[in-house]
């Protein structure tokens, strides 16, 4: 790590800068630093009842706090620091990570290893190599992290007060305590204060040198990173599966404010911030109408963009699996080709180098689905849409062009193509349904060649969106506008014809290699049903949602990041709520009409849709529930990580959990990975 800063901090009996802190033995260092970080909060009187139960007057706050703007003052205020082309060399650049012990989701989650390296010591060896950072810092309540951070190189100048880490406290808290202890304590005043993640074990350390810089050629004082969504819907839902505040997206783009063109939207991330201290920015506002020539710099913070892999933030267990998974060993989700595609022994029975006579065969007739009650046929064929082999742009630093091959969406899961995976599924729960590929494409002829399919070309719709392959593949406008007939028109061949002519269809996103087969089953068994086949709307499979509405952030065309005020920052304080998955869609073969409109929602009153998932919900779809893991589309390596790590949370037949360090189906680290770790609970 550098040298600390030859300026910071200045010796205690410098004239000016001496504290005027009381005796330890009267009130610690600690609990006086607490105290301003209250009042600074506006707990003011929570503030002067700890200075008064400690015998000090209440006046000794306000010392403090008028200390700390001196403190800041004099630094400002030398000419060695106030000069704004002042040399990069000469900036004090400080990092502080917040590491609490008792974490919810993860219990003393800073201590987890991933790549054999506890969380809390990635993160400072992540600062200590860039080479602008002058300190690290680690602001802990545990005495673990406090001696494991230590042990990595940082400095652990005091322990949190126990009442900033509790549940309920905000990381705004910690953040505050760590300025307020500099500027107290140690008479610091950094150019530039990072607060660091400790749970954000993909982050690449060049990303903080990047915006230090960005942040300093910008005049702007504050930064604040934001991570490019994942493949995941913002078609959200509440849990009883009604449109959330009418902020539903659609996959064109068009839908309301929630996609309009005035910002891109990115996922929230913590993974770092950034306050400048540099003096240009202390033209306070009662001095503007002197100085109105300066000009004034955004309020919001300046976004910096993160890749979707990077902006991965460990709040659960599958966060920590999925980060394993990432980081730990070689790379489990290696890319596919044709060839493996071509070597790949079909799982079901049935099929084989006659599969493409058997499926003629089957599609000469209605076919009977052999579930529960259902005692009718079913004329229902399955149509698997291939995504095109190349989605647009890498994602960021750590995409493609950092590891010399397609980071999907043709990857090996557990040893198994994804599109095999998704066929095999199909295969074992519908063997007599007629199947049929759609997609374009050396990959899509190699399925189509292997698995003995007739391949549809994608109609003109999806053309359009081959450059971006959206999540839900189908919008709201094509389910609510087409129908089985409609979603294919002119398709050539009297085979293909006679598989899909007069037949339901169900859609299957060929992202979505974690479906399993009693998933399936159990779907179409309730899209078939009475109930829901009467009601003539198509049926759509919803999930709970990967991401949290409210945790959407926008970048507007000044670069700044703009925030919905009061959202709960943490995932576990936020209600719960779903979205359309787009994995499973069934269009029906004759559209719902309703008041002489085809595809209108259900009526509130009456109707077959008004029992069941999807009451009374006005959506123009009928909703049926699927795993968190069956709905994830992988598009990418994270996209799979996440998709195996909760499956093997929540319980999935061809990924069985086990536990760490135990031998399963994805070698001898278990299906995370990973190897022992010794601080996870037995």
């Amino acid at each position: 790590m550098s040298a600390p800063h030859p300026l910071s901090p200045p010796p205690p009996d410098l004239p000016g800068c001496r504290a005027i802190l009381p005796d330890p033995a009267v009130m610690p260092s600690e609990l006086c630093v607490l105290a301003v970080t209250e009042s600074w909060l506006g707990r003011t009187e929570a503030a002067v009842r700890r200075v008064l139960d400690h015998g000090l007057p209440s006046s000794a706050l306000y010392d403090w706090i008028m200390d700390c703007g001196r403190v800041r003052h004099q630094r400002l205020s030398d000419p060695a620091r106030r000069d704004v082309r002042m040399p990069r060399a000469d900036w004090d650049v400080v990092a502080v990570i917040p590491a609490r012990g008792g974490s919810r989701g993860v219990p003393r989650k800073a201590l987890r290893t991933v790549g054999g390296i506890p969380l809390v010591a990635r993160a400072i060896g992540a600062c200590r190599s860039v080479g602008s950072i002058t300190r690290v810092m680690v602001n802990t309540d545990c005495p673990d992290i406090a001696a494991a951070a230590r042990a990595a190189g940082a400095d652990v100048p005091f322990l949190r007060p126990a009442e900033l880490a509790t549940d309920d406290a905000s990381p705004l808290d910690a953040w505050v305590f760590a300025q307020v202890w500099m500027l107290l304590v140690e008479r610091r005043v950094p150019d530039f204060l990072l607060s660091v993640s400790a749970t954000h074990p993909c982050l690449l350390p060049d990303e903080m040198r990047r915006a230090v810089d960005r942040l300093a050629a910008a005049n702007r004082p504050s930064l604040q990173t934001v991570a490019r969504l994942p493949a995941v819907s913002r078609e959200f839902l509440t849990p009883d599966f009604h449109p959330l505040g009418g902020r539903q997206a659609t996959a064109e783009g068009d839908g309301p404010e929630h996609d309009r063109p005035d910002g891109e939207r990115f996922l929230q991330c913590g993974a770092f911030s950034i306050t400048c201290n540099r003096p240009y920015y202390h033209v306070q506002p009662w001095f503007r109408q002197y100085m109105a020539d300066v000009p004034a710099p955004p309020a919001e913070p300046m976004a910096h963009v993160l890749s979707a892999r990077q902006g991965v933030d460990i709040d659960e267990p599958w966060d920590l699996a999925t980060c394993r998974l990432l980081l730990d060993g070689d790379d489990p989700f290696p890319a596919c080709t044709p060839a493996d595609v071509a070597a790949h022994r079909i799982a079901h029975p049935a099929a084989g180098d006659d599969e493409a006579d058997a499926r003629t065969r089957a599609s000469a007739a209605p076919i009977t689905i052999g579930m529960g009650n259902m005692a009718e046929p079913a004329n229902l064929a399955c149509v698997v849409v291939l995504p095109p082999e190349v989605q647009g742009a890498p994602d960021g630093p750590d995409g493609p062009e950092r590891t010399g091959e397609p980071d999907g969406p043709y990857l090996h899961i557990a040893g198994t193509p994804t599109p095999c995976r998704v066929l095999d599924a199909v295969l074992a729960a519908l063997p007599e349904a007629p199947l049929a590929l759609c997609g374009e494409g050396a990959m899509a002829r190699a399925v189509a060649r292997r698995y003995g399919l007739p391949l549809l070309p994608l109609p003109e719709f999806l053309a359009d969106r081959r450059a971006a392959w959206p999540v839900p593949l189908l919008g709201q406008n094509d389910i609510a506008t087409r129908n089985a007939a409609a979603a294919w028109p002119g398709t050539p061949g009297p085979v293909v014809h006679l598989l899909l002519a007069g037949r339901d269809i169900l859609c299957i996103d060929g992202r979505a290699a974690l479906l399993d087969a009693a998933t399936l089953r159990d779907f179409v068994t309730a899209a078939l049903a009475p109930a829901t086949a009467e009601c003539g709307l198509p049926v759509c499979s919803v999930s709970p949602a990967p991401v949290h509405p409210a945790h959407l952030k926008r970048v507007d065309g000044a670069g700044s990041v703009i925030s919905v005020p009061d959202v709960p920052a943490r995932r576990q304080d936020l209600p719960e709520v779903w979205c359309r998955d787009g994995a499973l869609t069934l269009l029906r073969a004759r559209p719902a009409i309703r008041d002489g409109a085809p595809g209108a929602p259900c009526p509130d009153s009456s109707g077959p849709c008004n029992s069941g998932p999807g009451e009374s919900t006005g959506l123009a779809y009928h909703p049926i529930p699927i795993g968190r893991a069956q709905a994830t589309l992988t598009a990418s390596r994270l996209d799979a990580a996440r998709g195996v790590a909760l499956a093997a949370h929540d319980g999935h037949p061809d990924i069985p959990a086990a536990a760490p360090g135990a031998p399963g189906p994805h070698g001898p680290h278990g299906p995370h990975g990973h190897q022992p770790d010794p601080t996870e609970p037995a």
